[in-house]
């Protein structure tokens, strides 16, 4: 695989205390950009689609008289702002603004998901750095050092072709590499070959050769640990029409696996180098045999911190308040045709031991216990059977619906949907459409499991692929019929499938805009033949749960603004953590729960209104009951039998 960011540039000021003799991005004239401009890119970029927003300026611009800047904490408070304005809107700001010192880089660590500064050489004695200021090899590995502490998400690199020799790019690259021995936060490194601008004090040489550009690739793949990926910039090397014609394809081979942010509104250091196409990157990467995947701005494998980022990213866009629902399962079997092996639900016939099948008196008791305690939404999820077919369900839903109007009921996932439509031989479009006119208000976006089919061939061959997922999830949401999106991951996926998993439901959440939240499930390991069979002993930990809770704000960002945490895997404790990791939703009191507690979950099946309000405050966040669709809640099902009375609260902590 070979990756890119989906990238827009911002920049704070093209003036720099630094003059390097290869150099057309500082000017001479001119101040800080104003605000104005700023919010007006920052908009577009999120028009466009880009996920990443580089934020760059000159370097140490504070020691310039004329700009009038108070020091270094008054220009970083102003990259500060820049940064929090497009978490605002979603963007992860990726800023390299040149020296900082650490108290600086504590300061824009909450506002940014990584960060950056070249080392460029491992020399001081270049031509290049010669013409004023000086670019000192010391004073920038203390900017990674002072990094590395803070456990910033970083990018570093060297320049090839400014005068250094082979060794001093050896030297750079074991610099680096000590760096990375020491503090782990290191993602990528960046090879690139010095471009000659006319008009600078280096434009008469003849810039970089790719058999330096060769041998400075392969020497990093074989100094640097394999936690760093080597990148390249594809704009600046040049080429032909054909595709073994472009350089930046053959130090693909030599061991690149990363083309780094490709702007939609160009390179500001390089402007006369665009970018070409993404889609003719990707014919091209192709014909070498990599696949060209988007990224974040932070590597899902990083040894570093990521949960200021998200925690910032998560207030920017919902703020303080986290939600809850009031809300029942109600499963009405558990008798399955289905072959799910990480599933200790199911049972393959209504005689085996365990197997259950509620009638419609036991739905209707569960249903009634649960509007008498204040659920606003029932939630249906069942083992796949003929018997539960379009018929059974649009029967049920429209008896429910007619003895509680107000009572939103939530149901049946994709791959039941799938199955109803099989045995109904009618598309899933039609039959969602059936049975949203007899009440379906939702649908869980569960069986998602990792969207990834070669993984699902290992877990779940028989339920429905990834494609089927999402094209029953979109006809849903095209019926108008909302749904969550959901994940289960730690068992035989890596980081790759959960990042891919992430971009499915990112791409159809821009397509259709129905998902209402996304949910992270942690494998339950007991009671199933997946774990057995495969030897895996524990479900994910708190921290590694943690770490995709971030990964999933910050890869979701403004597309899927709602990320909830499972008491049920978690337990009140891990959920009320993940508040701190980006999530923003507590989820359900359930009232009851059955398919997490059959693969193992310990922590209940009951988590009444109080309890759940009780642990939002501890995390110090202001606790808000919602509806299915996030909206307020203004009236509950029980009201409606009180002859319009005003809506009776519930009894919970402070209220």
């Amino acid at each position: 695989m070979l990756t890119f960011s989906r990238s827009y540039t911002v920049d704070i000021t093209y003036r720099c205390a630094k003059r390097c003799g290869y150099c057309i991005y500082r000017r001479d004239q001119g101040g800080l950009i104003p605000l104005s401009r700023l919010e007006a890119q920052l908009d577009e970029a999120a028009r466009v689609g880009a996920r990443e927003v580089l934020i760059m300026s000159g370097e140490q611009v504070w020691l310039l008289p004329d700009l009038g800047l108070a020091g270094e904490a008054d220009f970083v408070e102003r990259v500060a702002d820049v940064c929090r304005r497009a978490l605002q809107r979603g963007l992860l700001p990726h800023t390299n603004v040149g020296l900082l010192s650490g108290e600086s880089l504590k300061t824009l660590k909450p506002f940014n998901v990584s960060m950056g500064l070249m080392l460029e050489s491992g020399t001081d004695l270049l031509r290049a750095h010669a013409y004023g200021g000086g670019k000192r090899v010391a004073d920038r590995l203390r900017h990674l050092e002072a990094a590395g502490a803070l456990r910033i998400p970083f990018t570093t690199g060297i320049l090839v072709g400014i005068g250094e020799t082979p060794a001093d790019r050896q030297r750079a690259l074991r610099l680096i590499a000590g760096v990375q021995a020491r503090w782990g936060h290191i993602q990528e490194v960046i090879i690139q070959n010095f471009v000659p601008k006319p008009g600078t004090p280096m434009g008469d040489l003849p810039g970089a050769s790719l058999e330096d550009m060769r041998e400075t690739v392969q020497l990093a793949r074989a100094l640097l640990p394999e936690s760093i990926v080597i990148q390249v910039p594809p704009n600046l090397l040049g080429g032909d029409d054909s595709h073994r014609g472009d350089p930046w394809l053959q130090l693909v081979r030599d061991g690149a696996r990363d083309l780094g942010g490709v702007s939609a509104n160009g390179d500001s250091v390089s402007p006369e180098k665009p970018w070409e196409p993404v889609a003719v990157m990707g014919e091209k990467a192709r014909s070498i045999g990599f696949r060209l995947e988007e990224r974040l701005p932070v590597h899902a494998g990083i040894d570093a911190d990521l949960r200021p980022a998200a925690d910032e990213l998560r207030r920017a866009l919902v703020g303080d308040v986290v939600t809850y629902v009031v809300c029942r399962n109600v499963n009405i079997s558990n008798v399955c045709v289905g072959s799910c092996s990480f599933c200790g639900f199911m049972r393959r016939t209504h005689s085996a031991a365990g197997a259950w099948h509620h009638d419609d008196t036991t739905i209707f008791a569960k249903i009634e216990d649960a509007v008498t305690r204040g659920a606003t939404e029932v939630c249906m999820q069942s083992g796949l059977q003929p018997a539960l077919d379009l018929v059974y369900f649009e029967d049920l839903f429209r008896r429910i619906k007619a003895r509680w109007p107000a009572l939103h009921i939530h149901a049946l996932s994709p791959e039941e949907m799938r199955y109803i439509a099989e045995l109904a031989g009618r598309p899933a479009s039609y039959c969602i459409e059936r049975l949203r006119d007899a009440g379906l208000g939702t649908m869980p976006g569960t069986a998602a499991e990792i969207l990834v089919d070669e993984v699902r061939r290992v877990i779940c061959p028989e339920k429905l692929s990834t494609q089927d997922w999402v094209d029953v999830l979109r006809a849903a949401h095209r019926a108008g019929v909302r749904s969550t999106s959901t994940v289960m991951f730690g068992h035989l996926e890596n980081w790759g499938h959960r990042i891919e998993h992430l971009r499915v439901i990112r791409d159809l959440q821009r397509d259709t805009g129905g998902f209402t939240e996304f949910v992270l499930l942690p494998f339950q390991v007991e009671h199933n033949a997946l774990g057995r069979h495969y030897g895996i002993t524990r479900s994910p930990s708190l921290d590694e749960t943690l770490r995709y809770t971030a990964l999933a704000r910050l890869h979701l960002g403004a597309d899927i603004p709602n990320i909830q945490s499972s008491w049920v895997k978690l337990g009140p404790a891990g959920v009320t953590e993940s508040l701190r990791w980006g999530a923003n939703d507590f989820g359900g009191t359930l009232m009851e729960e059955s398919i997490s507690r059959a693969s193992g979950a310990d922590h209940g099946q009951n988590l009444e209104a109080a309890e759940i309000e009780s642990w939002i405050r501890r995390a110090g966040r202001i606790p808000r009951e919602r509806s299915t669709t996030y909206g307020e809640v203004t009236r509950r099902p029980r009201d409606e039998l009180l002859d319009g009375a005003a809506l009776r609260p519930l009894r919970v902590a402070g209220g």
